[in-house]
């Protein structure tokens, strides 16, 4: 049966669920931190404020801590990371994307002790890095046949969502900055 072995060596190979999940802790900690503080929001608020408070919960989780999680992984693991997007070890671009992830990263951070502009610029910073991230993503898709998870997962999908996400709540505030 011609596959089987192939199929039967990557079931050996594969990874539990377990160490998946504990090998996506860097993508998902910032929707699970963000779930929690819109729960706790609707939990101790109800409605009161939900807008404003899901605009700044999205701007200090989807932005801050991803963008703080994301230098992290590309300057201090940047193999590691660059293995997960389908990119040779020792690719200069990672101490770039590192430093970029994290200057966006503490903009979010930021957000809540700021007013609405420094809020729409926060979301124009990051939107234009992970909307054009998505691009290459898109085109290395594209051309080079890279599917790997760290180009093709979870991280293209917030790639193209958080920006869109971000920017449709801002439109639709009008609340106090």
């Amino acid at each position: 049966m011609p596959g089987w072995a192939d199929a039967e060596v990557e079931a050996a190979t594969r990874q539990p669920i377990a160490l998946r999940v504990l090998a996506a802790w860097p993508a998902l900690t910032p929707l699970v931190a963000f779930v929690i503080a819109e729960t706790v929001q609707l939990v101790q608020h109800g409605a009161d404020g939900f807008h404003r408070a899901t605009l700044l919960n999205g701007l200090v989780y989807l932005v801050g801590v991803a963008g703080i999680i994301g230098a992290t992984g590309h300057l201090l693991k940047a193999d590691d990371v660059a293995r997960s997007i389908g990119w040779p070890p020792g690719s200069p671009f990672q101490w770039e994307v590192g430093v970029a992830d994290l200057g966006w990263g503490v903009l979010g951070v930021l957000c809540p002790t700021y007013g609405s502009d420094f809020w729409l610029a926060t979301i124009i910073v990051s939107s234009i890095f992970l909307l054009g991230a998505a691009a290459g993503h898109v085109k290395q898709m594209i051309v080079a046949k890279n599917f790997a998870p760290g180009n093709a997962g979870a991280v293209f999908a917030a790639d193209v969502l958080v920006p869109v996400f971000l920017i449709v709540l801002y439109l639709t505030y009008d609340g106090p900055a």
